[in-house]
């Protein structure tokens, strides 16, 4: 045994030393190669950008900032070079006060650029012999910074910053040290194979069998043993080899019935309930607790009987009872008894006819049922709009043909008339006007965006609304900034809630439109004290076609929201029986601070 011992050590000496050395050579070779390429991957990079920023500089005066951020090209190498450079995950340029002016998809501007190391430490690490020093850093995946600066007049006025990841250099080193450790695991195994030969054929055997039971043991799955000769070695190796194809096939059919379990976990997207073989609780989710026992505490679910947990003619116990007796069930539509609609999911856990178990699965049918609602309400709004489209076309034409009239008109009929004549001319303009916005409302891809002020959008259609019945009471911002909206679209939009707040307060009142900033958007109120609105018809006045009016049309408020939601905004409804409603219209500031900025800059 001395013997072999040393043979084998001295034999992995000669074997081992030499293939361990050229494998760190080849991997220190390997890995200066991959930093040599992302090097000049990265510089190319930079050159690329640095062409686009000194075109975008070289155009006008101005602000070095405001130029950047106002040239798409700049904005599209930096988009671009995130999305194709290999191993880039920023690209940005930073500003003298050290934030980031533009970036790839607009991360993290305004803010502080990262602090992070350069890709010259990188190549500094990979240049050490072997790698001994760096190789624990190379083998993690860290991200470094490449920069150029940009200098105008001798003075740097922006720096070009590139986020390079060593994911794919880790990963392919880790690939490389694997090889070697496989390797030398191999080259030891058939070391002490050549020496357990050398020194005895009884030993060898004896040394197959044992590897082969610590194999078993230890789950792998060892190939057949061949012992030659007609002794109790032999006899001892076939029954090795039944046990192992027995152990095999033990195993196969476990592996099979967790693989069937991990895709059942893997489809999970609710409530779970996992039983064993007498209708036990091992494990119940939150979402199932709540849906199944909400009243009772999650540990008092598990070791209890899942009958017992739902009650008797409870229908997702009948639907375990099945599965129990028969197969498996999918995606069974039921209603609980407090009127929450479900998909349901059995799987069998085990092979045998009596499972070992089941995993229920409870998927809500809410998202689904609302998916529905909303694309049947997309369909009718498309029909609708084609319908909205050709009148809005057949009216135009007798407008025109109205103003032309007036126009001449006007001119015979002298001062006295022409008051009159102006007036029915305004009107008709506006009617056009309101044409041309519903036209645009029905395309909105040909969105007309201006900047407007809203708290005078909102003095001119309060203008129109008041009246002997109802007063107009005004609470506006000064400070309120530019809207950047389709104004025409807001108007039309505002103009529908304003006039169902009028129609609400029968009896007269007051009508209240007031703006204001809340954090990051601007907010738009509309409040009457008119008769409210019950709350089974408010989770609907946004339906389309929907009225409470025995005129209505039902598309006032939903031609509103649209309206709304396509300029960036949203609109809510807050109303009581008796105390009037409030309508909240608000935009987000980030897109208006923009075009502000823009202005002042012109300027």
């Amino acid at each position: 045994m001395r013997l072999r011992a040393r043979l084998a050590i001295v034999a992995l000496a000669i074997i081992l030393v030499p293939i361990i050395v050229m494998s760190l050579i080849s991997l220190d070779s390997r890995i200066d190669t991959m930093i040599e390429d992302m090097s000049r991957s990265t510089d190319f990079m930079i050159e690329q950008i640095f062409e686009q920023v000194r075109l975008a500089l070289e155009q006008g005066n101005g602000d070095v900032a405001a130029k950047l951020k106002d040239s798409e090209p700049v904005r599209k190498v930096l988009d671009s070079t995130v999305a194709f450079g290999p191993g880039v995950v920023s690209a940005a340029l930073v500003g003298t006060d050290g934030k980031v002016i533009v970036a790839a998809h607009g991360e993290g501007e305004g803010k502080p650029a990262p602090n992070l190391p350069s890709v010259a430490e990188l190549e500094a690490d990979a240049g050490h012999w072997l790698l001994f020093a760096s190789l624990p850093t190379l083998l993690t995946s860290n991200v470094y910074e490449a920069r150029r600066r940009v200098e105008v007049n001798n003075r740097p006025v922006v720096t070009i910053s590139i986020g390079i990841t060593t994911a794919l250099i880790a990963d392919k080193a880790r690939h490389l040290l694997m090889v070697i450790v496989t390797t030398a695991g191999l080259v030891i195994a058939g070391t002490l194979l050549v020496v357990t030969l050398i020194s005895n054929r009884i030993l060898e055997q004896l040394a197959v069998l044992t590897r082969g039971y610590e194999q078993l043991a230890a789950g792998a799955n060892p190939s057949e043993i061949k012992v030659s000769g007609g002794n109790e070695l032999s006899t001892l190796a076939e029954k090795f080899n039944e046990l192992s194809r027995k152990v095999r096939a033990d195993r196969s059919r476990l592996d099979n019935d967790q693989t069937h379990l991990f895709d059942a976990v893997r489809s999970i997207q609710d409530g779970v309930v996992l039983l064993d073989g007498n209708g036990t609780v091992l494990f119940a989710n939150e979402k199932a607790q709540t849906i199944l026992a909400p009243k009772k505490e999650k540990e008092a679910l598990e070791g209890a009987a899942f009958a017992t947990i739902l009650g008797n003619n409870h229908p997702v116990l009948a639907l375990v009872e099945s599965a129990t007796a028969g197969g498996e069930a999918h995606d069974v539509p039921i209603v609980l008894p407090d009127g929450v609609k479900l998909l349901v999911s059995l799987f069998r856990l085990g092979r045998e006819r009596v499972p070992a178990g089941l995993l229920v699965v409870l998927r809500d049918l809410q998202p689904v049922i609302e998916l529905e609602t909303a694309l049947d309400a997309s369909n009718r709004l498309a029909r609708l709009g084609t319908l909205i489209s050709g009148l809005a076309h057949q009216l135009r034409s007798p407008l025109h043909g109205m103003n032309m009239r007036l126009e001449l008109l006007s001119r015979e009929a002298g001062d006295v008339g022409g008051k009159h004549i102006d007036r029915l001319r305004h009107e008709v303009t506006r009617l056009d006007e309101a044409v041309e916005a519903l036209l645009r409302f029905m395309r909105p891809e040909e969105l007309k965006v201006a900047e407007f002020d809203m708290n005078e959008l909102l003095r001119e259609i309060g203008s129109r609304a008041m009246s002997d019945r109802i007063s107009i009471e005004y609470d506006l911002d000064p400070s309120l900034p530019l809207i950047r909206a389709d104004r025409g679209m807001i108007y039309e939009a505002l103009t529908n809630v304003i006039t169902n707040a009028d129609q609400a307060m029968r009896d007269g009142g007051t009508l209240k439109l007031s703006s204001k900033m809340d954090g990051s958007t601007i907010e738009v109120r509309v409040a009457d004290q008119g008769h409210g609105i019950a709350k089974e018809q408010l989770d609907r006045i946004f339906d389309l076609y929907y009225t409470t009016k025995a005129n209505g049309s039902g598309l006032g408020l939903p031609f509103a929201m649209r309206a709304i939601e396509l300029n960036g905004g949203k609109i809510s409804i807050d109303s009581q029986l008796g105390q009037g409603t409030v309508c909240t219209v608000t935009f987000p500031i980030a897109a208006n601070a923009s075009a502000k900025s823009s202005v002042s800059s012109a300027a």
